[in-house]
């Protein structure tokens, strides 16, 4: 619950600071007390936007409507939603609306525009199967595989993640690492994030120390333990499902508190087993 709260109140805190120069996630991790990594990881579960991605979509939306019912030149609206130029403005007014600012102002072009309204966290009552955390107590483990840097923005990195995953399927040794550092499993981890980059690794985990890696990198992942819950199918929307109960339904249920990050995606090679994604226990 403690999540639900701090995100519901990060929405009502950049209305309020919408165009303020100020508002960044760094100023409203140190708000809440929090990281920024937490802080983006837990705001993009509840809305599926980063807070960066928000804030622009809630700014442009709103500019719409000021270009629509204020003569002030371009420029002069495009200073006061926080751009510096009016060439930065145009190019991202155009790419979310469709149209130009200049068009905006036309009638002929007005069914074109799109609004993006503010978002709230509301709850809703569902009948689904409970979500049960499976928690373990594991000793210090690596991550081995290839690590790649991507985007916060999820329309950019997923298609990235998919198609490194793709990539290294078809080379054939993930299943080669699998087999020399006797792992049961393929992984997806989410590492350290800041508000521009995520750091993401495909690969394995292995108890054995390891050696002679040639094209992939090793992690470290100290003992400590994990929840785990299962998810019912491989897609991203899967994962992100099982995240939103996490934080919405087991997080406000338990005597548990969790870090959002490194998350852990398990595939298991055995067929009749389900493919989990893991959290730190803090």
């Amino acid at each position: 619950m403690e999540h639900v709260r701090m995100i519901s109140g990060v929405l009502t805190n950049i209305e309020e600071l919408l165009y303020s120069r100020e508002l960044t996630p760094e100023s409203l991790a140190k708000q809440y007390y929090t990281n920024v990594a937490d802080l983006q990881k837990v705001f993009q579960i509840l809305t599926n936007f980063t807070i960066g991605e928000y804030i622009r979509n809630r700014r442009l939306s709103n500019a719409s409507i000021i270009l629509q019912k204020n003569d002030a030149p371009i420029l002069d609206i495009a200073l006061e939603i926080g751009y510096e130029t009016h060439e930065a403005f145009s190019k991202a007014f155009k790419r979310f609306h469709g149209i130009s600012p200049k068009e905006a102002r036309t009638e002929t072009c007005a069914d074109k525009i799109k609004y993006f309204g503010p978002l709230h966290i509301k709850f809703s009552v569902e009948n689904s199967p409970p979500l049960v955390g499976k928690i373990e107590q594991c000793p210090a483990m690596y991550f081995v595989g290839k690590i790649i840097v991507v985007p916060t923005d999820s329309l950019e990195y997923l298609p990235i993640i998919e198609h490194t995953w793709k990539q290294e399927m078809r080379r054939g040794t993930l299943y080669d690492l699998c087999d020399q550092y006797h792992s049961d499993g393929l992984t997806g981890i989410s590492l350290s994030e800041d508000k521009e980059a995520l750091q993401y690794g495909i690969g394995i985990l292995t108890h054995l120390p390891p050696e002679q890696l040639h094209m992939y990198e090793a992690i470290k992942l100290e003992a400590r333990r994990w929840v785990k819950f299962s998810v019912n199918g491989i897609e991203d929307e899967d994962f992100r499902l099982v995240r939103n109960r996490v934080l919405t339904e087991w997080l406000p249920m338990s005597n548990h508190s969790i870090s959002m990050l490194p998350e852990i995606e398990y595939y298991p090679n055995m067929d009749e087993q389900s493919p989990e994604i893991w959290f730190p226990i803090l």
